[in-house]
This record gives structure tokens, C-alpha cells and sequence, in this order.
């Protein structure tokens, strides 16, 4: 048997780098021609997605299967056409914005929005970008704002929100930038729900588990009185920065906090969440409950937190403590906590410890004059 030529490294990175996905266009550039592309696909280690695109197998491993499979989407649209654009839920991928359905439609359009039949599960737009177009990896993107009309309408109420709070959060998006979307969306059809929802965005979230559990409270009527909230001990310590919180007057709290474990996978991102909820022990008549993102999406969760504000007999729109800045060090050392289950889920914990608590304004952009939306 012939010993064959080494698939390029510089074609290995781009595949990489578009979810594995190659072009036609990219494997000529570096020496895989028609006849060994159709070799690869013939023994199985390639596979033909469409019309010039294949997929090489490659993965790249530091991305979560969710965002792999997003990207595939996304680079499947932009490889089918040299000239294709990003756009809609493809666009808002490739800016980097997080809580995107798992599964999505591969979509781009043509210079000038025009023309072309879908093939294979792609869908050209004739989309006319208004407000710019950007280069990201090399390939032409619709602006974020752009994205986020084409791509709302077609989105959860969830999904909607948890992206708006990510581009937030991460200040891609501004808040006045809101507008612009709000008013963009008035002329396209069946979007009055969408804009009955931009209100809802905030900031503050910093996943969008977080973003699904807020929701689930306002639609609760027991919307979180801050979120993001740090707390400190009487000497300034840094204690942690909370995900929700309820003010339970008298200095006392319920915190709930979101466990990113499920939703992150990444051992770093679970050890900076586990540091931080032990910090909210040290200090303050609180009372902390920890849930994982399933037990948001499964039910259980609002009626947990309901449960705990009733018995504590928590009022809404209470007047909160100030926000005091306070330097940050390091944790205080966490000492004499009392752990019992609570509820019915063994993974809800709930924690009632001493002392005093303050906290700071971390500075993220939200729509709610308060932390949270009501």
C-alpha cells in the first residue's frame, strides 16, 4: 500500500477552528485535492456534510458538545458559499453570546441579501445587514445588533432572555442598544412578545441557568431582590459574590445560588463556584441553597425558594441595604456552619451561620433600576 501524504497542519488548524468543518476552497489551498477528499470520505475518516463542505473529524477539545454542535451549524452555512454571512442565531453564535438552543438552523446570507435555495439543511436569508458587518475568524458576521433582530423572533422566551443577559453581561451588547433592537423589531411580524421581553434582560446573570432560574422567580411572583450581590465580613473581608438574593430583613438573607457543574463541565469554573459559596457561609444569618441547572428546568426549584420566603415571611420590594465598597481580599476562614437537608431533593442544602453581612456593586449593566427584574 502507498504511503500517503500527512493532511496539512495548517488545514488540521483551520478545521479546528470551524468545529471541523473544511471547505473545498481550504483542502485545495493545502494540497487535498478532489480525489483524495473523495479517498477520506471512501474510507470512512472523512464525511461529505454538503456540497463542498466535509467534516474531518477533527474536535476541538476544550469546547463543551453543545458549542461544538452549535459550530458545526454555524461553519456548514459559511463554508457552503465563499460570499455567505452570518446571520440571526449563527451570528450571535460566532459573537460569542451563550444560551442558544442546543440545536441550531444553519443560516447565512448573500451580499445584498441575495437569493439562493436551501440545500441540506442550509438556509440562505436575504437578509440586508443595516448596521455593519464584521469579520470574526475570517468570515464575514452580521453587527450583534442585527443578529439579535433576525434571531429573537425565532427564540424561547429563555433562550431569548438568557442570550440578551449573556451579550450583556459580557458587554458586547450596551443597554441603549436595547432600544435600537426594540424598535427594529416593531416591523418585523409576530415580534410584540419579543419586545414585551426585553425589559426582562439584566446583566448581572453571569450563565444562562442563571438567567432560566431569574425567569422562573418572576413568573413566580417571587423575583430576586439583587442579584450578583457581594458580601463581606465586619473587617472588609470578601466573603463571595451571590447568584440571587432575597432580604430577609435584620441583615439576614436567602442566597441561591446556581451550581454551574452541569451547565460549565469545566473543573476550574466548579472550583471558583464551590470557593465562593463556602465564603458566603462565613458570615450573616443567611440561608444559602444550592441548585443545579436540572432542578431548575425540572420544577422543583421555585417552590424550594417559595417555601423558605414564606416561612421567613419575606416581603417584596423591600428596602435593601446599601451597596458598600468594600476592598476585596481573601476569603475569611469558614468556620461553624450547620448543614441540614432541606427539602426533598438531597442536593438542596440550606445553611444558617453568624455574624454580619455588606456588600458591593460589581458594576454589570442591567435593564432594572434594582439587581433583579420584577
Amino acid at each position: 500500500m502507498a504511503n500517503r501524504k500527512p493532511i496539512a497542519k495548517k488545514l488540521i488548524r483551520l478545521a479546528l477552528q470551524q468545529a471541523g468543518l473544511v471547505s473545498a476552497e481550504q483542502c485545495d489551498a493545502t494540497g487535498v485535492g478532489a480525489s483524495r477528499r473523495s479517498e477520506l470520505v471512501a474510507r470512512g475518516e472523512w464525511r461529505r456534510v454538503t456540497r463542498g463542505v466535509f467534516d474531518t473529524g477533527e474536535v476541538p477539545g476544550h469546547l463543551h458538545s453543545y458549542d461544538v454542535d452549535r459550530l458545526r451549524s454555524v461553519w456548514s452555512a459559511l463554508l457552503a458559499n465563499r460570499r455567505a454571512i452570518a446571520v440571526g442565531a449563527c451570528a450571535l453564535m460566532l459573537h460569542g453570546v451563550k444560551g442558544l438552543p442546543r440545536r441550531l438552523v444553519p443560516e447565512a446570507a448573500l451580499p445584498k441579501g441575495s437569493f439562493r435555495k436551501a440545500r441540506d439543511g442550509i438556509v440562505f436569508r436575504q437578509y440586508a445587514p443595516r448596521t455593519g458587518i464584521v469579520e470574526i475568524h475570517g468570515r464575514l458576521v452580521v453587527a450583534l445588533v442585527d443578529a439579535f433582530v433576525q434571531a429573537l423572533p425565532a427564540l424561547t422566551r429563555e433562550q431569548a432572555i438568557a442570550c440578551l443577559d449573556s451579550a450583556l453581561h459580557q458587554r458586547l451588547l450596551q443597554v441603549e442598544q436595547l432600544d435600537v433592537i426594540r424598535r427594529r423589531l416593531r416591523h418585523h411580524k409576530g415580534s410584540a412578545k419579543v419586545i414585551a421581553w426585553l425589559p426582562l434582560a439584566n446583566g448581572r446573570a453571569e450563565s444562562p441557568p442563571e438567567s432560566h432560574a431569574r425567569l422562573a422567580c418572576v413568573d413566580a411572583g417571587v423575583a430576586p431582590d439583587d442579584l450578583q450581590r457581594d458580601f463581606f465580613d465586619t473587617r472588609g473581608r470578601f466573603l463571595g459574590r451571590a447568584d440571587m438574593v432575597w432580604h430577609l430583613g435584620n441583615g439576614r438573607w436567602l442566597i441561591v445560588e446556581i451550581d454551574s457543574q452541569e451547565f460549565h463541565g469545566a473543573e476550574r469554573q466548579v472550583q471558583r463556584d464551590a470557593t465562593r459559596q463556602n465564603g458566603l457561609l462565613g458570615e450573616g444569618q443567611n440561608i444559602i441553597l444550592r441548585f443545579f441547572p436540572s432542578h431548575v428546568s425540572g420544577g422543583h426549584f421555585v417552590g424550594e425558594v417559595a417555601q423558605v420566603l414564606r416561612r421567613e415571611h419575606w416581603q417584596p420590594a423591600r428596602r435593601l441595604p446599601p451597596r458598600e465598597s468594600r476592598r476585596r481580599r481573601a476569603p475569611a476562614k469558614i468556620d461553624h456552619a450547620v448543614t441540614a437537608e432541606y427539602g426533598r431533593d438531597s442536593a438542596v442544602t440550606a445553611w444558617s451561620v453568624r455574624g454580619q453581612t455588606a456588600a458591593a456593586d460589581g458594576g454589570v449593566p442591567s435593564v432594572a433600576a434594582s439587581g433583579a427584574s420584577r
